[in-house]
């Protein structure tokens, strides 16, 4: 277990600051303080209305910025100059809920303390639906576990939502993961068809969120419409039996990850219709 936290304790390729370090300065170890630092610079896309904006389409274009770096560039030509500032919510950054969680981690990294993105759904947004949402999981030292916090509930949707728990502990009540998801459906104990967004749900948007958190947790998460060649892209009606029995298994291994890390990550790495490719030119943007 020791290995596994210095792994997430590092970052990543989507999380580390190279050019832009002096935004990220003086990071405490305080996961109140790191989830203030991120509603700073970041508001969602699909909350902004509340917020009183009307995104232009060049706004929209914001969340498919995807590493922090790039991140962190264009919030300095906002203005910001380190992720403590408070500004109006106008002058913040466009993003989706994966971006607060994989900002969450990238400060909580530079902090020193081990954290990860995870991808699953939400039973907080729509009454008795699992919506597509990704939140942020830190290692408590003086707990000596794993805590969900969702990094994008402000006061404000808090409100709303009017939401019966704590943002810094979210529990499995509330937040199920793309291989628990899996799994409780595909035991039969969860409606597919109550998990997605959107337009999309079922096993089709199941799938999706498997394969990211599997590969956030291997420290590359992407975005929700990266497509690649693989069980991402293809078509749900064309799956067969086996292909669902892989899933099925990514989603133990996944589950077991932290005990068993190296057989997670030979798993993941050694099937190419699961990893996201090396080479990211070959990643689609399912959008455009």
């Amino acid at each position: 277990m020791k290995d596994t936290l210095k792994f997430y304790q590092e970052h990543d390729m989507m999380t580390e600051i190279k050019t832009m370090k002096h935004m990220v300065t003086g990071i405490p170890k305080d996961i109140k303080t790191i989830v203030t630092y991120v509603q700073n610079i970041l508001l969602h896309q699909h909350w902004s209305e509340v917020y009183g904006l009307e995104l232009s389409d060049e706004r929209k274009k914001e969340p498919f910025i995807r590493s922090f770096e790039d991140k962190l560039i264009f919030l300095n030509k906002l203005g910001f100059t380190h992720v403590s500032e408070q500004r109006t919510n106008d002058h913040k950054m466009i993003s989706i809920c994966r971006d607060f969680s994989v900002v969450a981690a990238a400060l909580c990294r530079e902090a020193g303390i081990p954290a990860r993105a995870r991808c699953g759904f939400a039973s907080y947004f729509e009454k008795d639906k699992y919506i597509d949402h990704w939140v942020l999981e830190y290692w408590n030292e003086e707990k000596k576990k794993w805590v969900m916090v969702d990094a994008q509930l402000d006061v404000l949707q808090q409100r709303a939502l009017k939401l019966p728990f704590d943002p810094l502990d979210v529990s499995e009540n509330y937040f199920i993961t793309g291989p628990r998801a899996w799994l409780l459906c595909r035991e039969g104990k969860l409606n597919p068809e109550l998990f997605g967004i959107f337009k999309w749900w079922g096993y089709d948007y199941l799938r999706c969120n498997l394969i990211l958190d599997a590969n956030s947790l291997l420290k590359m998460p992407m975005q929700p419409w990266d497509m690649w060649e693989g069980y991402k892209s293809l078509p749900i009606e064309e799956w067969t039996e086996e292909d669902y029995k892989v899933m099925d298994d990514l989603s133990i291994h996944d589950i077991n990850g932290d005990h068993y890390f190296e057989a997670f990550y030979q798993y993941v790495q050694t099937n190419d219709k699961i990893k996201v490719p090396e080479d990211l030119s070959k990643v689609i943007n399912s959008l455009e």
